[in-house]
């Protein structure tokens, strides 16, 4: 007997961290995929949630944009 959870599937939302950083001049934002090792730099912050938009597409996420000393100033999910 199948009940409606049964039928659901949870998705957990993937999240993205978006950091200033340091060392190439022209590259001051970094895009990181928690659980992976992937880091990503860009120019600004909106080119870096803008890729963040773009890799999740239609997947749940949940992006993260920290200041220069790494609180979280912003935080949003993407449905």
């Amino acid at each position: 007997m199948s009940t409606a959870l049964d039928d659901k599937k949870v998705v957990n939302p993937w999240v993205f961290h978006v950091m200033p950083v340091e060392g190439e001049d022209d590259k001051k934002w970094d895009l990181h995929k928690s659980h992976t090792r992937k880091h990503v730099h860009f120019h600004t912050v909106k080119e870096a949630v803008k890729a963040a938009h773009e890799e999740a597409a239609t997947h749940p996420a949940h992006i993260v944009i920290h200041a220069l000393d790494g609180h979280a100033y912003r935080e949003y999910d993407l449905a």
